[in-house]
């Protein structure tokens, strides 16, 4: 015996087995440990929870507290924990209906307890739950920043289901989500959480599948739609003409402050280079944002030039105008010009279709040769440097 108690390994068991007698002692209510002290007590408005297959049916009424009035041991009272005790009602074989004097259950108290549940039975509603598509509604909080404007919301996807017992879907009307833009210098793109509206508010206990959306809100600045003006930076080679220019887009969406958007009359597009083209070609060119403009769309655009063997055309007696104060023409009111282009245009111009004018606003007095400016219909160029004697006064 003296040689089993100087093994280690058996103290061990021995203190193993006595901590589990201990814990056995205090945790088993069933142990017959002497508790002569009796009392009693009660805990008000105890949470009575439902059980029931929360897939197919909702409950839509039932009592929510209880009381419980407690008697037995001051120990086992002592040992009562609101984290371990729960009062419940089983629905779980129950189907929609009404249904009356269904049994309060208590689970989690100490063993030897006797309990009286107030009301020991209760009446409970339960529906089967239904479901409706609904379009979502984005409302749009705050305010941009102040030279910025919001668009039109887009939602992705734009109908969802709503889904709770039919007495409840009655009362939704709206599905909502919110974004802010208070201050927003460009477009939002959010993920939002929806929630269900009726005449009184929030419907929380309506369920939204899916619970969230994507969201995007265009924040821009101020925008005005122009013409796009195709600008010609090298025509074709000598023997070539332009015979037309055919645009995918002829409108460009510009953006940008509101006084410079306000004047705009049209939008330049990238200046094309003709000199080594002498037939047909396509060109994709980008529409950058120039001087103050912060954005264009689209930003790219096609652009189709026929071009076609060039010859000329001779308008004789173009009236000349003079632009500029105490100036008149010394020889003749009138110049003769040579025009260039493809025979198809230039078969349609005649001096109607031409102006000619002499700028001597910045001249002093005297007489001057000047050059005369044609203004000439799209894609005609002017052979030569026409020019106009002038005689300025003082």
């Amino acid at each position: 015996m003296d040689k089993w108690l100087q093994n280690n390994n058996v103290i061990k068991l021995i203190a193993l087995a006595l901590a589990i007698m201990l814990w056995l002692l205090v945790s088993d209510t069933s142990l017959p440990i002497p508790r002569d002290r009796q009392g009693s007590t009660t805990i008000k408005n105890v949470t009575l929870e439902p059980r029931y297959n929360e897939e197919r049916f909702s409950v839509v009424e039932m009592p929510d507290r209880v009381d419980l009035s407690l008697r037995g041991d001051e120990f086992s009272l002592n040992r009562i924990s609101p984290e371990r005790y729960k009062a419940y009602v089983d629905l779980k074989k129950l189907e929609a209906g009404r249904h009356q004097n269904v049994p309060v259950k208590v689970s989690g108290l100490p063993g030897g307890l006797e309990v009286e549940i107030r009301p020991s039975k209760v009446n409970v509603v339960i529906e089967e739950k239904q479901q409706k598509e609904m379009p979502v509604e984005v409302d749009v909080i705050g305010k941009p920043d102040p030279d910025y404007k919001v668009g039109e919301p887009m939602v992705k996807p734009g109908r969802v289901l709503v889904r709770g017992p039919e007495s409840l879907l009655e009362q939704v009307n709206t599905v909502k989500a919110f974004v802010n833009t208070q201050g927003a210098k460009s477009t939002i793109h959010q993920s939002v959480s929806l929630q269900a509206y009726g005449e009184t508010g929030v419907i929380s206990e309506a369920e939204v599948k899916p619970e969230v959306v994507d969201v995007t809100v265009p924040v821009a600045s101020p925008n005005a739609v122009v013409p796009l003006k195709v600008e010609i930076g090298a025509y074709p080679p000598e023997g070539y003409a332009i015979k037309d220019i055919a645009v995918n887009s002829e409108e460009v969406t510009v953006y940008g402050s509101k006084g410079y958007v306000e004047g705009l009359k049209y939008y330049p597009t990238p200046k094309l280079d003709l000199s080594k083209s002498k037939s047909d070609k396509t060109y994709q060119l980008p529409i950058k944002a120039i001087d103050e403009a912060v954005k264009v769309e689209p930003d790219h655009v096609e652009i189709k030039v026929d071009i076609v063997k060039g010859k000329t055309k001779k308008l004789k007696n173009v009236p000349i105008k003079v632009k500029g104060e105490k100036a008149e023409l010394v020889s003749t009111d009138t110049v003769n010009i040579t025009l260039y282009g493809a025979p198809s245009l230039l078969k349609k111009i005649s001096r109607g279709d031409v102006e000619a004018i002499v700028d001597t606003s910045n001249l002093t007095a005297g007489t001057h040769q000047v050059p005369v400016q044609v203004s000439l219909p799209a894609y005609i160029q002017i052979q030569g440097e026409p020019k106009a004697e002038v005689r300025v006064t003082e």
